[in-house]
This record gives C-alpha cells, structure tokens and sequence, in this order.
C-alpha cells in the first residue's frame, strides 16, 4: 500500500524520494533477473525471434523443443543441418533460456535401409538393428558436440551468453504407438536408449539423459499406461543406469488428477529403490476452447488450471523431485495432434496473451 501525503513535508519528500530509488532499484532487479527453469513452454508451431524474447521476458526458463532427426540428416551421407536449430539455440540463449530437446523422428533412409521397415512416413519409427542404431547413435553424438558442454556451437558464437544443453530427452511418448510404431516394446526402446546414453556421455559427462515423456493413457489401445511401462522399463537389467531423469505428461480433467499421475510416477521410482533420478514434467495442460473434451475448459479455466497446477508443483517440488513444468503450448495452432491441443496456447494464433500466459507470468516473476 502507498503512502499519501496531504502537505508536501521534508519528511514527504525523503519518502517520496526513497520510494522512488527503492521502485528504481527493483525495477533494475527485475530487469537483470534470469528466467526460472522450473517455469517452461513447448511450442506446436513455429517460434519467431519476437516469440522468444517474449518467453524470456515473462521469465520462463525452459523451451522444449524437437531436434528432428529426419530434419537434420535426410539423407545418407549428407552433412547434419543444423541451421533451423541453431536459430532457437541462439535465440533461447540471447534470452537466458534453457533449452531441452526431444531427440525425434527416423530418417527414411535409416528406416527403410538398415532397419528394413515398410513404412510411409517413417518418422515414428524407431530405429532397432545394429546399422540403424548406429546412425542414430552418431547424429546424438553430433547433437551433444554441437550443443552441449565445450559444442561448437559456442565457439562459433561467442558473443551469445553462454548456455549449453545439459539435458537431452530420448524420444517422445515411447508408451504410446502414436509415437512408437509399430508398437510400443521396452525391449527397442531400451536399446534406443542405451545407444543414445552411450552417445551424450561420451560428450559430456555430467549431461542428464531423460526418458521420452510418458502419459498415463490408461485404458487406451494405442498405448501402455506410462506407470506400467516406467515399471516393466525399471525391471530390463542394466536400463536404471542409461538414465537421469523420468519425463511425464500428465493430462486430465483437473489439476487434482494431474497431481494424482505424477504422484504414481513417484510411487514407481521409490519401489524401484531410485533415489537419485528426477521427475521432469514436459507435457501438461489444457485448452482454452469449450467442447465436449474434458481438457476443454474455457480461457478462465485454463488460467484457473494452470495456477493451480504450477503453485502445487512448486509447493512439493523437493518432496517429489521436479525439475521442471512445461506447459503445452505456447500459441494456438489451426491444426493440431488432438481436438483441445488446438486451443492449449499461452497466446492465441495471431500472438494475443490469454489471461494463461499473464497467470504463468505472474507465478515466473
């Protein structure tokens, strides 16, 4: 509360004065303030310079972003194409952003070459035999020496703050055959990665290799629920030690039930006797639209969720372990993977906060 002053006092003008430096002073901290990793987006669509400095700006910390793997090397032999990459890269680290790929998407040529797959397209399908293995292996050792700790990357830009990738996820909802096809199997995804482990430790040692994020998805056909397949994963000899941190995407009707599903992810990791290994939320969220889709919830509700999630999150983070919340998504999208991600974005499609982005902004700063 301000303090009014009927006669302009010496005394009223000390405090003026004061109130003023102390309002300059924290403005100025404000201003050098870094963003929270804890506090982090992934975007559905395409991200511009001014997008990012936006992030930046509202202090969040992380961006999760796919690495494509298809993208970056589309044909055999050719040289890896990191250009679309460096350009978040740079971005993120112009404004003090953490970025946390998702290592993603087969080429064709690995696909239908080593792996010998019948496939069109073949993004989704991981890679199983030794060659193919192989291929991917080298292109996360290029991704590591290129981005990580000592990468290339930051001696080719040495005026950019310095701000390695010290977290690489392997995949995307390797649970689910959306992601994983033909289907999901512990046994091709433990071998992608090992690979993939093997690779990034190489490089940087003190990297953390996370797993793909998991949805619960109980009950669907198309996928195995995310606790299930953390608890058969914790069961294949020698797996626990080609990871660092567990990725989850909780969805659900209300911030309750997603707290629920992370909860049981816990649960998991405690009776596999793990305690080192962190929880890295890098899916939740909902929609601002209104549908017959119980993650439908209106733009107040979205907002109302999304306070509600990220204060409990940050309330019992030492207790469960979380390293960090990403909110899925940035900005709306015209087309998306599922009728109420359509709406999920902080921003709508011409760029316009939602009273989701100013709630998320609050909480960051």
């Amino acid at each position: 509360m301000g303090l009014l002053l009927k006669k302009p006092t010496r005394w009223g003008f000390a405090i003026a004065a004061t109130t003023a430096l102390v309002a300059m002073l924290l403005l100025a901290v404000q201003a050098s303030a870094k963003p929270h990793p804890f506090y982090g987006v992934v975007s559905q669509t395409h991200l511009s310079p001014k997008e990012v400095k936006k992030m930046g700006s509202a202090r969040i910390g992380t961006l999760r972003t796919v690495v494509d793997w298809a993208s970056i090397n589309p044909t055999r032999g050719s040289d890896y194409q990191w250009s679309g990459i460096d350009g978040l890269v740079g971005e993120a680290a112009a404004n003090r952003m953490r970025v946390l790929p998702f290592l993603f998407g087969t080429p064709d040529w690995v696909a239908r070459g080593p792996d010998n797959r019948n496939c069109n397209p073949c993004s989704t399908f991981a890679p199983r035999r030794k060659a193919a293995l192989q291929a991917w292996r080298d292109f996360v050792a290029a991704a590591v020496s290129r981005y990580g700790r000592n990468g290339d990357f930051w001696d080719e830009n040495p005026g950019l703050p310095y701000t390695p990738i010290t977290a690489w996820q392997i995949w995307n909802e390797q649970n689910s055959k959306t992601f994983y096809r033909p289907k999901p199997t512990l046994k091709g995804y433990a071998k992608l990665l090992g690979a993939a482990a093997k690779a990034i430790r190489a490089n940087d040692r003190r990297a953390d290799v996370v797993l793909g994020g998991m949805a619960e998805l109980a009950g669907s056909r198309k996928a195995v629920a995310g606790t299930k397949y953390l608890r058969e994963l914790y069961r294949r000899k020698g797996v626990a030690r080609d990871f660092d941190g567990i990725a989850v995407h909780p969805y659900g009707a209300k911030p309750e039930t997603v707290a629920a599903q992370v909860g049981r992810f816990r649960d998991e990791v405690t009776d596999a006797g793990d305690k080192r290994v962190g929880l890295w939320i890098t899916e939740t969220g909902w929609g601002s639209s209104t549908g017959s889709n119980p993650l439908e919830v209106g733009k107040r509700g979205q907002a109302q969720r999304l306070k509600e999630t990220y204060k409990y999150f940050n309330r019992n983070r030492a207790r469960l372990h979380i390293k960090t919340v990403i909110w899925f998504s940035w900005r709306d999208s015209a087309t998306s993977i599922c009728a109420w991600c359509a709406s999920s974005g902080l921003l709508t499609q011409s760029g316009k906060p939602k009273p989701a982005f100013r709630a998320l902004k609050r909480l960051a700063r």
